[in-house]
């Protein structure tokens, strides 16, 4: 590789890490300080917990707008049949990670339910495949260290607004609060 080759690549690494990071938090803290309050609660209590539940939530909340976005579009290489239909080579599809990562064929437990159950089949969160993302190691620690310190040090904290009043922010990939009012 060339050298602004490999500058553009390291940018793009740290932008797109930065991105997901925050997405994925503020996405996580809004489900936690709104819908899963009982479980910022445990969280807090339980470093052990905080770690088996990142993966249920990674695999839960969503980080994109479905309604603008509806997957990661990706080329077929060659002609392939997906669960009967054919699907040409030079064709388009739009992969749903987040449909696969609540289809109930595979993931039959409400992950609301079961947030610090192991998963049994991996999520699509972080991709798969050559598409795999490559800083997931350290989004699973900064998400896990997050989950457990914050409510370890403000266990009160909540959100003043419902979840149906927050204002997002929409992006072409990701979407996330663009405020989320808190108190303790």
């Amino acid at each position: 590789m060339s050298e602004p080759q490999i500058v553009s690549l390291v940018v793009l690494l740290i932008v797109a890490g930065h991105e997901v990071t925050t997405t994925v938090l503020g996405n996580t803290l809004t489900y936690l300080l709104t819908d899963g309050r009982d479980t910022w609660h445990r969280l807090g209590a339980d470093e052990d917990l905080a770690a088996r539940a990142v993966d249920p939530l990674l695999r839960g909340i969503a980080i994109s707008d479905r309604d603008v976005m509806p997957g990661f579009f990706r080329r077929a290489v060659e002609d392939v049949e997906i669960g009967g239909v054919l699907i040409e080579a030079g064709s388009v599809v739009a992969a749903d990670t987040m449909t696969a990562n609540l289809d109930p064929d595979v993931y039959p437990e409400d992950w609301r339910e079961h947030p610090f159950t192991p998963l049994t089949t991996p999520h699509l969160a972080f991709g798969a495949g050559p598409h795999y993302c490559l800083g997931s190691w350290l989004g699973r620690m900064e998400l896990e260290l997050a989950l457990h310190r914050l409510p370890q040090r403000l266990p009160g904290l909540r959100a003043t607004v419902a979840t149906r009043d927050i204002a997002w922010r929409r992006g072409l990939l990701t979407r996330s609060p663009e405020l989320l009012p808190v108190t303790w």
